[in-house]
């Protein structure tokens, strides 16, 4: 990048016959991982030492678009309400279950989860079901989790007012995730379908620092396939979430994560996102292993 005022969004457009898989994930790669239109612009830099920094580095960067055949990964057409349980978030359901993900020096760091819907209230005036989460390694709390959410049962979507956290291991700490209006998981798309919303998501945690950013985010649901971790081979909807979220700096960052959902159960049996994935290893609910 020469000039300061740089502003330019890259479309990968597919030959016939092909398909746009998203930006090649590499070292230096821009956009990676993902498949919306890749904006790259400089507003904002000037002034800032370190973004200046960054531009007067002379490093060299990667735009890749990755294309594959389009008959050689078709998804099913079942809709992505075949991978939704509503027994998943009904009052005294129990979800005991583990991950894996890999480990910083090699190996796996596998997580131990204990899931309860239990009980109702308020959070930041919003009426709201509580979902416990308690994450354990080797049996030892870590600490424990509470999601404020509700749903419409007959529309299939959720919506998600934010969470409080407390650590069971030293230094203890605790943060409230507030996202505001709500951000919402939608079970009703049919395949290859999509939607986008606007939320913010500000974090302030119990030493009184507090973060905020608005994220736009696109869900896109592709459709069913076969998947195989370690708890076992699954049909799955695959769902592929974007987002660009934009901080204090004023420097958009995009991500972007894959999710697989077992059909029938709702559980999700693999992540994934542009550094780390996490897969299922085993899980029960309410006492029935899946």
């Amino acid at each position: 990048m020469v000039d300061l005022l740089f502003d330019e969004t890259f479309v990968a457009r597919p030959a016939d016959g092909y398909r746009f898989e998203g930006w090649r994930k590499q070292h230096r790669g821009l956009c990676g991982g993902t498949t919306a239109p890749c904006r790259l612009f400089t507003s904002g830099f000037a002034g800032n030492d370190a973004l200046m920094a960054f531009l007067a580095s002379d490093e060299v960067f990667f735009l890749n678009p990755v294309f594959e055949a389009a008959s050689g990964n078709d998804y099913g057409t079942q809709p992505l309400s075949a991978c939704f349980s509503p027994d998943l978030f009904r009052q005294g359901t129990r979800f005991v279950s583990e991950y894996r993900r890999p480990g910083p020096g090699g190996g796996y760091f596998v997580a131990e989860f204990d899931q309860v819907i239990d009980g109702t209230g308020l959070f930041q005036g919003n009426p709201a079901i509580r979902m416990r989460l308690e994450q354990r390694s080797e049996g030892e709390l870590l600490a424990t989790n509470l999601t404020w959410f509700s749903i419409n049962l007959g529309a299939q979507r959720l919506q998600y007012y934010g969470s409080e956290v407390e650590t069971a291991q030293p230094p203890l700490t605790s943060a409230t995730l507030t996202l505001a209006p709500f951000k919402l998981n939608r079970w009703d798309l049919a395949a290859g379908q999509s939607f986008q919303q606007n939320y913010s998501s500000t974090l302030q945690d119990s030493r009184g620092s507090s973060s905020s950013q608005t994220v736009e985010l696109k869900t896109t649901y592709l459709g069913t396939e076969t998947i195989t971790v370690p708890a076992g081979t699954y049909t799955a909807c695959r769902v592929l979430e974007e987002s660009v979220e934009t901080g204090g700096t004023g420097v958009p960052a995009r991500s972007s994560e894959t999710q697989w959902y077992a059909l029938g159960t709702g559980i999700l049996l693999r992540s994934e996102s542009e550094d780390s994935y996490q897969e299922f290893l085993r899980g029960a609910i309410n006492g029935v292993p899946q």
